[in-house]
């Protein structure tokens, strides 16, 4: 009995170290492609894009010039932002982020304001939408306007800007050891969270029922076939623009969880002690 006992409990702690390993096999082989896997979808649905949004009736689109500005900054934040693990972790080489607090702090500035930036376009989509579907004698359709894009351009770099400000301020390079770091990691995870956590989702859903009230009222005041034709513009709209919201939803989703799991850790240790 007892011997059988051993053998068991033997054969268990075979079976757990073998899971072990293949959960540390999983850990350093294969995780570390998933940003180059990242980068390949994103390069890919970047090349899509721009076939999509370059088409003769999309062009002028003001609203497709949002979504094709955004797709390439995420191209950019997909280079800047995330390869560079992939080469750290696959061929060992790093970026200068670390060889002076300043370069740490422009590290850190990069990581919110593109992020920040690419969901701005989408939130800009969505009021071009909103825009579209006003009264015709509404100064809310100026936005439609092509002329209007290099100013509203402007003021979302400015606005990501100073949404993103308070990173350089909060990071900088650790002593002693070779990478960069929070100095206030409960505050920084507050202001994220905030930020790119609630602000931009809600702005986004405040103007998708704004535009469902405006296409609602719209569809008392227009014939049967001329709603069906406009239906059908709107609904390829809608599904390309929910299509974005949702593909940067998913992206942005496991940063707001990891900081918000940090800033309840840090919530925790600063109350026990």
């Amino acid at each position: 009995m007892v011997s059988n006992n051993t053998a068991m409990a033997i054969h268990v702690l075979l079976e757990s170290k073998s899971i072990i390993d293949i959960l540390n096999f999983i850990t350093q082989e294969v995780m570390i492609y998933v940003p180059l896997v990242l980068v390949i979808l994103g390069f890919i649905g970047f090349i899509g894009n721009v076939f999509t949004f370059l088409q003769s009736e999309f062009r002028s689109n003001t609203c497709c010039i949002y979504l094709l500005v955004g797709s390439i900054v995420d191209i950019i934040n997909l280079i800047v932002n995330l390869f560079p693990y992939f080469l750290a972790a696959k061929y060992g080489l790093y970026f200068p982020w670390y060889i002076s607090s300043s370069m740490c702090k422009l590290n850190a500035f990069l990581t919110m304001f593109i992020p920040h930036l690419s969901i701005n376009f989408v939130l800009m989509a969505m009021i071009d939408r909103f825009a579209c579907t006003c009264s015709l004698t509404s100064s809310v359709r100026r936005l439609n306007q092509l002329k209007m894009i290099p100013w509203m351009v402007g003021i979302l770099l400015i606005f990501s800007g100073l949404a993103s400000i308070y990173a350089p301020v909060l990071y900088d390079k650790a002593f002693g050891v070779p990478w960069c770091m929070f100095t206030y990691v409960m505050t920084a995870s507050i202001f994220y969270i905030v930020f790119m956590g609630f602000m931009q989702p809600c702005l986004i859903l405040i103007f998708v029922l704004l535009t469902y009230r405006n296409v609602r009222r719209s569809r008392r005041q227009v014939g049967i076939t001329n709603l069906a034709r406009r239906n059908r513009s709107r609904n390829q709209f809608i599904v390309m623009i929910f299509t974005h919201v949702l593909t940067t939803a998913f992206f942005s989703l496991q940063w707001i969880v990891m900081f918000t799991y940090v800033s309840i850790t840090s919530f925790n240790v600063s109350s026990y002690d």
